[in-house]
């Protein structure tokens, strides 16, 4: 018997993006009564629906998926508010008799639940603005070669066109005085309260996945991503709104700007999927224990 106050995982899958995740935990779920726990940090936001491959409602209706469409594409959500949501979703569903499925491909925010967060320091908002809009008219390059000189191994994680990302670290050296690397590197020492019953990662052959990477891009394409991205502009959200930073939704505003063709724009999203997904693998590789499943 699992006490009431323990959050108890019974199953993790995580593995890349077109892994078959989805599939894999809902036939999980149906044959061990369970709920699914999304571990995504772009299925949070209302709208997105296409371009982020949430579940589909057909079998949301049968099993019951915890921490999808819970924010506006505009808002921030972090790995902290995560570990919150996702304890609260565990409890609730423990309440109920149920069991757990936590599934994702976002490593931070399982490897944050399940092994304890970094500590950051204490968030003031109004100096992180002053901060931030002081650096306005610098470029992204020139932010990342500061950050290089700053945390070497930081910047080597990051993209050097993710500015997002690359003022987070930035911004973080600044109010700690610590390197970010070093942050991220000593989790909580108290073991978090969090158990689980296994890891299992799934992972085809590359050739297999890139194929359907590939193949599911276009998919998107046809199922009306296009008119997905339509909507959320009349909506009123711009580019500078956090769930654009989900993969292909840049590279198909640039598109709508007249930036690149069609066909570009289906080539460069389809290539920085593979990508990501190579580094999901990665990063699961080093996280912990797992399971593969080919």
């Amino acid at each position: 018997m699992v006490s009431s106050n323990l959050i108890y995982i019974d199953i993790v899958v995580v593995g890349p993006t077109a892994s078959g995740k989805t599939h894999w935990a809902f036939d999980w779920a149906c044959r061990h009564n369970a709920e699914i726990i999304s571990a995504d940090s772009r299925q949070i936001y209302r709208d997105m629906n296409i371009g982020t491959a949430k579940p589909p409602v057909a079998l949301r209706e049968k099993i019951v998926h915890h921490l999808l469409d819970i924010r506006a594409p505009d808002e921030i959500y972090s790995a902290g508010q995560f570990v919150r949501d996702a304890r609260a979703a565990i409890l609730d569903a423990r309440s109920r008799g149920k069991k757990v499925a936590l599934v994702g491909g976002t490593g931070l925010y399982i490897k944050s639940l399940l092994f304890g967060l970094a500590e950051l320091p204490p968030e003031d908002a109004a100096a992180r603005e002053i901060f931030l809009s002081q650096r306005d008219q610098t470029s992204t390059e020139e932010l990342y070669e500061l950050l290089l000189q700053q945390d070497p191994e930081r910047a080597s994680a990051l993209s050097p066109r993710d500015r997002y990302r690359i003022l987070r670290a930035l911004w973080l050296f600044h109010a700690s005085g610590q390197q970010p690397s070093r942050i991220y590197r000593e989790q909580t020492r108290n073991p978090p309260d969090v158990s689980w019953g296994e890891i299992v990662g799934l992972l085809p052959e590359r050739n297999v996945l890139y194929d359907r990477i590939n193949d599911r891009v276009v998919r998107m394409f046809e199922e009306g991503w296009m008119e997905e991205m339509h909507q959320l502009i009349r909506k009123g959200f711009g580019k500078n709104a956090p769930g654009f930073r989900s993969l292909g939704y840049s590279e198909i505003l640039d598109f709508l700007s007249g930036l690149q063709s069609y066909d570009e724009t289906l080539r460069l999203i389809q290539q920085k999927t593979r990508q990501f997904a190579k580094r999901q693998i990665t990063w699961f590789r080093h996280m912990a224990p797992v399971r593969w499943i080919s």
